[in-house]
């Protein structure tokens, strides 16, 4: 009888432990859940189109916007506004620009925000030797080939909470076989874009370039933030890439934005909201170039020597 007692005590506390330890856990999940959802922050899925268009029309108006900036709108000073808003959606530097970039901008609750991680454009000029009817297509898959080689890791916060990863490799092989290798993508979109025609200006920042509109492509991984609550919040987003010797790149970018519940923000610098971003490697047509920008890569990389191999 004694034993009984005694294994029935035992069972009884073994159930007010376990139901202790629930409650606890459970107490855990709903103060985490709370926060994520008073947090609002949220990322646009793979399967989502963010504002009425897909993901591969967005590349395009990326670097649009990227290829109309000037030599001194490229290098903005720290605490300036380095942004592009096309329709709802925020466009921010570039990462791979290398070193500490922080700035400063105004924007609503109604605007989302393209963050790139590596990323590259392929336009057919007519400074190559690549036909003039090579396929729009094949353009942004030999920008992934030819460009966004390297291994490379990227993180994005907002408000000190990492809400994207991105953990890849891709390499070309002897025999001319691109390979990827994913450790993580979280929260993040490889992109290869739709074509799209690129302008590229005479007062372009990048040296080099045939100025005129050409069929173009592109690739890259990208995250898309939902629009922010009001309120002020630092979103951040690092990028680092190896295994491309002296091309290797290392940035880490801050933004203190200012949400707005009004429709309309204001920026600290005027940049023209044309379209499209800062570079990332841009090259034209057949020429393998890495020209991400003057300060990341030498001089000859710039001029037109092709990007290193892993």
């Amino acid at each position: 009888m004694k034993k009984f007692q005694v294994q029935q005590n035992i069972r009884e506390q073994s159930l007010a432990r376990i139901t202790l330890a629930l409650l606890f856990l459970g107490s855990i999940l709903l103060i985490y859940t709370g926060f994520t959802i008073a947090s609002g922050i949220e990322v646009f899925s793979k399967d989502e189109q963010p504002f009425g268009k897909p993901y591969d029309e967005w590349l395009g108006k990326f670097w649009n916007w990227g290829l109309s900036l000037t030599e001194e709108q490229s290098h903005p000073p720290n605490g300036s506004c380095m942004i592009n808003k096309s329709d709802s959606m925020v466009m921010v530097f570039d990462p791979a620009i290398a070193g500490k970039h922080e700035f400063e901008c105004d924007i609503t609750s109604k605007d989302g925000i393209m963050i790139p991680s590596w990323n590259g454009v392929f336009e057919n000029s007519n400074k190559d030797e690549l036909p003039v009817n090579t396929p729009p297509e094949q353009l942004s898959k030999m920008a992934k080939e030819q460009l966004d080689l390297g291994a490379v890791t990227s993180d994005v916060k907002v408000d000190g909470k990492s809400v994207a990863k991105l953990d890849e490799i891709t390499s070309m092989s002897p025999n001319n076989i691109v390979n990827t290798k994913v450790n993580t993508m979280d929260n993040f979109t490889e992109i290869f874009a739709k074509p799209f025609n690129l302008t590229i200006p005479e007062n372009t920042f990048l040296p080099d370039q045939v100025t005129g509109t050409w069929p173009s492509g592109g690739h890259g991984w990208f995250t898309f933030l939902k629009p922010l609550p009001p309120g002020d919040h630092k979103v951040s987003y690092s990028l680092s890439v190896q295994g491309l010797g002296a091309d290797n790149v290392a940035s880490e970018n801050t933004y203190t934005f200012h949400v707005k519940s009004s429709q309309t923000g204001n920026t600290t610098m005027n940049i023209p909201s044309n379209d499209t971003i800062l570079n990332s490697n841009i090259t034209n047509k057949s020429s393998s170039l890495n020209t991400t920008m003057p300060n990341q890569l030498p001089s000859e990389s710039i001029n037109g020597s092709k990007a290193g191999k892993i």
